[in-house]
This record gives structure tokens, C-alpha cells and sequence, in this order.
């Protein structure tokens, strides 16, 4: 991508974030092609967007929406253009019990027959004594309907569920991680204090990483097992799933010294055992405290696990760095800077093609943030690319444009926009 083209490419979606900004935008969800809109309601409190593309270049986006303590997980359908395919369907079957904060949004993924699963949390309640549980939800009907949630982790203790991650297999099998800390003892009272840090995060107990698998569809799960512990407590799992049926697992693992770094393990035999976990960068990050970042996996056709991740510590400059594997997680690449950032939450992945890769993040936060873009590969990065602005980013390219979602706060509320561009101002290519 030349200068020019980037230049170009700045300057075009900063209209259309400027035309989104407005509060006063008529007819904000209207089926105009290609136009940034709100797609939350303007009651609610809205955040945590997540998306996924099909194979016709359709989208399922999901979203959460707050009233007080009470949340709901919304659904929409769209086409590559960003227009409206369906009416907006709530996932969680009673209103309000759902929960999500800026660091765990909903989970969502498409199998090879069209079922739609969407994993989200369920409200904790002291008067019923319910807690933060792990659901997975699912439609067969292209995202009109969904059938009663599952309960994925099978513990029954009042203790948190979170930071979960889905991926479906080739085979249909369906894989849901998440932090757990059935196991864990409560934090001693004196680390329980609020820590000046970035993240604004209190310390809390380290959880451990749990795994269950599906294969029927989402209608049950096998008994949960642990696959590591001494795990950063709220920074988001992930999980991808290769060509080969490997499953892989990725976290950030606390080492001795307050050491955060992400760790990566995978299954060769549908997820019953797991290898020992590979710390993908000695990034030297100390931190007593939690980042609130995860780390992105994408298990490429062409073999290649590819890793995208921050890191904020003494060794080299504090951004978003990527390093890939191509024996199965066993070893990894040197970590490459991708970009220097201030970055916020979990990056993402975007893939087009085996050779057309790029990161996204948020550089960045409040009315401050904006949105970036790179792409990386075959041991080269190119320069990272603002592509508008807004906080919590999420995206997923169709047939033939990406489709972006972000917040952003109007009128004392948040709301979830997106916006249509055409792939090859990623220079994805036609």
C-alpha cells in the first residue's frame, strides 16, 4: 500500500467516523450501503461487540446491551455491506441475565451446516445464589431463533466463570476455555486494593484455564478439565482450531516474579489431553497487576499458528507484537513488534487469504482511542494503518470488504457502530 493510498485511505473513513459521531443522525439504522450506523439501541447501555463471516459473505454480529445490572446478548445478521439481513434477536431467553464487561464480550462462531453458537455469561445473583456461569447458545435457523442456552462448565460452585473463548471444528466438534477458580483460593484482603496501573484493574486470585468439548452440536458438554493454572485473572483465553484437528489454547501465564506472558498449549486428540504449555515470548513484562489483554490465534491452512499479542514490559518497546509456530505450538518464532501502542484489550486477527494477515487494536482510550490495523507475515510486518476511531474494536473480513465494529459514547450512552470497507484498503486484495 503506497503512501498515498494510506493517506487516502485516513482521510476517507475519517468522514465517515465523523458522520457516525453525530447524535443527531436520522435514520441512524437505515439499509444506506457502506455507511456507518448505530446497530445498538439508543435505550440501552451498549458494548462488547464480536462478529463472524460466512462462506455466501454474510455476517453474524453480536453485542451487549446494559440496563442497570441487567444485560442482554443481541444478535443481528448483515450482508458484506453492512445492510441489515434480519430483526434483532435477543440470545439469553429471559431478559436480562446475561453480564459482560469491556475486557470479555460475547464469543461467536458459524459451523460447516449454519449453526450459529454464541457463548456469553450469565448474571450472578445472590438472592438465587447463581453465579458467573459459562453458556453456549445456538441456532439452526440462521440466527432467527436459538435454542435453550447449555450450561458449559459443570462445577456448581458461586464462583467466577469468564474470559471464555469458542472455536468449531471441521468435524463439528465444539470447543468452549474459559478462567475458572473453582480451585482458587480468595485473594488475601491487603492485594485485593485498587492498583494505579493502566488498566485501572484491582489484583485478584489467578484462576486456572478450563476446556469442554461438544459433540452434539452444543446440546451437551464433556466434563470439564483443567489445562493450566497460576493464570492472569482476567486477561481473555483463546482457542483456533487447525486444518489437522488440532485444537490450540492460549492465555497469559503468571510466572514467578509477577512475569505475565502469553502461553499457548494444543491437542492432538480432539481436546482429551493437552501438550505442555510453550510461553510464546520471554517479553520480561513484570506486573503485579492485570493487563486485561489476551492474546489473538489464528491456525492458518497453511499450518502456521499465528500469534498476536501486547506486551508492555522493559524488553524493547511497550505494543503489539506477533511471532507464529510451525511445529504445533512446540516452539515459536522471535516476537516481532508490529506496532508501538498504547494499546487496550485483546488485539484481533483478521484473515483473508493464507498470505493476506493482519493484526487490529485499539491504540488508546476514551474519546483518545482509535483503531489500527496492520499486516504481517513471512516474517515481515508493514507499518500499522489508523482506520478510524473508537474504543473495543471487532472484525471480520466477507467475500470481498470488512466489516468493523466499534464503540463509541453519545449523548452519556456507549454505542456499537459499524461500518463496510472494502478489503482492499487493507491491502487484502480484490
Amino acid at each position: 500500500m503506497t503512501l498515498l493510498m494510506k493517506k487516502q485511505l485516513v482521510f476517507c473513513l475519517s468522514l465517515l467516523l465523523m458522520a457516525a459521531s453525530c447524535s443527531k443522525r436520522p435514520n441512524m439504522r437505515a439499509n444506506e450501503p457502506n455507511s456507518p450506523r448505530r446497530i445498538s439501541s439508543p435505550e440501552a447501555n451498549a458494548s462488547e461487540p464480536a462478529v463472524v463471516t460466512t462462506k455466501d459473505g454474510a455476517a453474524y454480529v453480536v453485542w451487549v446491551e446494559h440496563h442497570g445490572k441487567d444485560a442482554d446478548v443481541m444478535l443481528e445478521r448483515f450482508n458484506g455491506e453492512g445492510q441489515s439481513l434480519g430483526a434483532v434477536v435477543r440470545v439469553n431467553p429471559h431478559a436480562g441475565q446475561a453480564t459482560a464487561w469491556r475486557g470479555d464480550p460475547p464469543t461467536i462462531a458459524v459451523a460447516s451446516d449454519g449453526t450459529v453458537y454464541v457463548g456469553w455469561t450469565g448474571r450472578a445473583d445472590a438472592a438465587s445464589g447463581s453465579s458467573p456461569d459459562i453458556y453456549l447458545s445456538a441456532s439452526r435457523d440462521a440466527g432467527k431463533s436459538f435454542d435453550a442456552p447449555v450450561k458449559v462448565n459443570d462445577d456448581q460452585k458461586p464462583v467466577d466463570h469468564g474470559m471464555h473463548s469458542l472455536a468449531i471444528a471441521s468435524d463439528g466438534r465444539v470447543y468452549v476455555g474459559w478462567l475458572d477458580e473453582r480451585n482458587v483460593a480468595a485473594a488475601p484482603e491487603h492485594d485485593m486494593k485498587m492498583k494505579a496501573s493502566s488498566s485501572g484493574h484491582h489484583m485478584e486470585s489467578n484462576r486456572e484455564v478450563f476446556l469442554s468439548v461438544s459433540t452434539d452440536g452444543g446440546r451437551s458438554f464433556a466434563p470439564n478439565q483443567s489445562i493450566a493454572s497460576e493464570v492472569c485473572p482476567c486477561c481473555k483465553t483463546n482457542l483456533a482450531v487447525g486444518n489437522d484437528g488440532r485444537v490450540y489454547v492460549s492465555w497469559r501465564q503468571v510466572l514467578p516474579g509477577d512475569y505475565r506472558h502469553i502461553a499457548v498449549s494444543s491437542s492432538s486428540d480432539q481436546g482429551k489431553t493437552f501438550a505442555k504449555a510453550t510461553i510464546v515470548s520471554n517479553d520480561e513484562w513484570v506486573l503485579k497487576g492485570c493487563p486485561v489483554s489476551g492474546a489473538a490465534l489464528s491456525a492458518d491452512a497453511d499450518g502456521i499458528l499465528r500469534v498476536v499479542w501486547y506486551a508492555g514490559g522493559d524488553k524493547g518497546q511497550r505494543g503489539i507484537y506477533w511471532a507464529e509456530s510451525r511445529d504445533g505450538g512446540k516452539t515459536f518464532s522471535p516476537r516481532q513488534l508490529l506496532a508501538e501502542s498504547a494499546a487496550y484489550g485483546t488485539p484481533i486477527q483478521l484473515r483473508h487469504r493464507v498470505d493476506a494477515v493482519a493484526g487490529m487494536w485499539q491504540d488508546g482510550e476514551g474519546n483518545k482511542a482509535k483503531i489500527q490495523v496492520a499486516r504481517f507475515g513471512n516474517g515481515k510486518s508493514e507499518a500499522p494503518n489508523t482506520v478510524g476511531a473508537g474504543e473495543l474494536p471487532a472484525a471480520a473480513a466477507t467475500n470481498d470488504r470488512v466489516l468493523v465494529l466499534y464503540v463509541i459514547e453519545e449523548g452519556g450512552k456507549r454505542a456499537v457502530w459499524l461500518m463496510s470497507v472494502e478489503k482492499r484498503k487493507f491491502d487484502f486484495g480484490a
